[in-house]
């Protein structure tokens, strides 16, 4: 699973994402630039094209941001509620800096006389920092809540290929003892600190090792449910909700295991095609 598919599941969105992301920002430009437009004309003032297309780089960073982070949106989901609020901060703040350099650099570049940065930082603060916190507020819930990674045929394959090349055993540590399990006989593994426990239909094993590294030794049929679970797909018999997003997933030998509401939508896509196939 998880070095097959966790890198790979993860998607590679340069397609209409980017395009979208795009649109949206150079439509920010155009809307921002004739807003100064109406201003000038409103209050009697010159317009200077350069001077306000200059000002707008604060929605090319945004563009910058998403091609510099779209690879490491589904960790968002896993973030804590403190964690979050670190990385808004350290977004916004990020945001405003290079925002406030870009122009202090072009405007040195493209004029006799730039302007300074304590200058252009308080513009900054002063017109864009309510839209720098509304969008990346907007995202960062969609992020968390709604996003889901989707895999184009491409990189379904992908995964197949390097699923299929991949050991079909899972070498268990404990003490002295080694045991080979079969990946088709795994039901679930669990993390039980400082172990793993991994449950099979006629028995269950205790590993020196942690979740994480388990999952990089597993194939695309195991899926992480939460932090602390991992399933076996092809042993998942029925699903039922809890009614506050949560789900209980059963499998094989009446095991029921919880699923996450951060991982539900994915955990559906697998289940439904797999149902497709």
């Amino acid at each position: 699973m998880i070095s097959a598919v966790r890198r790979k599941i993860y998607p590679v969105i340069l397609g209409k994402s980017v395009v979208l992301v795009c649109m949206v920002a150079l439509c920010g430009m155009i809307l921002s630039i004739f807003q100064d437009y109406l201003f000038t004309e409103r209050h009697n003032t010159s317009f200077v094209f350069f001077e306000s297309l200059l000002f707008k780089c604060v929605w090319v960073v945004f563009f910058l941001a998403y091609l510099c982070s779209y690879k490491s949106f589904h960790m968002i989901k896993e973030m804590s509620h403190q964690k979050l609020i670190l990385l808004y901060g350290a977004l916004v703040f990020c945001h405003v800096f290079v925002s406030t350099v870009m122009v202090w650099a072009i405007s040195w570049i493209f004029k006799d006389q730039g302007y300074g940065l304590a200058k252009i930082l308080a513009f900054t603060f002063s017109n864009d920092s309510s839209k720098i916190l509304f969008i990346y507020f907007l995202s960062m819930i969609y992020l968390k809540r709604f996003y889901s990674p989707t895999l184009d045929s491409k990189e379904a394959n992908e995964i197949t290929d390097t699923a299929e090349s991949q050991p079909k055993n899972l070498e268990i540590k404990n003490g002295r003892q080694h045991h080979l399990v079969s990946f088709d006989a795994i039901l679930c593994i669990k993390a039980d600190s400082p172990y793993v426990l991994v449950q099979t239909e006629d028995n269950s094993y205790l590993h020196s090792s942690s979740l994480k590294k388990v999952g990089e030794e597993l194939d695309s049929r195991f899926f992480k449910l939460h932090r602390s679970c991992i399933v076996n797909i092809d042993k998942v018999t029925s699903y039922q909700s809890r009614l506050n997003g949560d789900y209980d997933v059963c499998l094989s030998g009446h095991i029921n295991v919880r699923l996450s509401r951060n991982h539900a939508k994915q955990f559906k896509a697998v289940i439904g095609d797999l149902i497709t196939i």
